[in-house]
């Protein structure tokens, strides 16, 4: 916690002398230059090198994956099913004492 409000206090200093001193200024970034398509095409090949270092399933592994996720969502449709079911012949129980 000491550390965090040490950091807020040097942050804050920090901001305060940039704005007493006029004649500095933000350093501008480097996607600031390019056009809109340049920097289009920049995010795409970023894009394509952070697909390749995935780490994606294999045949087995994605039929596996599949067959858990239909297992559990059959299991958990039932399962709402049975509760709603339920509940449906409770409330029509207790309308029907009245």
């Amino acid at each position: 916690m000491r550390r965090l409000q040490a950091r807020e206090e040097r942050r804050n200093k920090k901001a305060e002398e940039d704005k007493k001193t006029p004649g500095r200024q933000a350093p501008q970034k480097k996607d600031d230059s390019l056009n809109f398509f340049q920097r289009v095409a920049k995010f795409l090949r970023e894009v394509r090198v952070e697909l390749s270092r995935v780490s994606w399933p294999n045949r087995q592994q994605m039929i596996a994956f599949t067959t858990v996720t239909l297992i559990t969502t059959v299991a958990l449709t039932a399962f709402i099913f049975l509760i709603d079911l339920g509940f449906r012949q409770g409330v029509f129980s207790l309308l029907e004492m009245f």
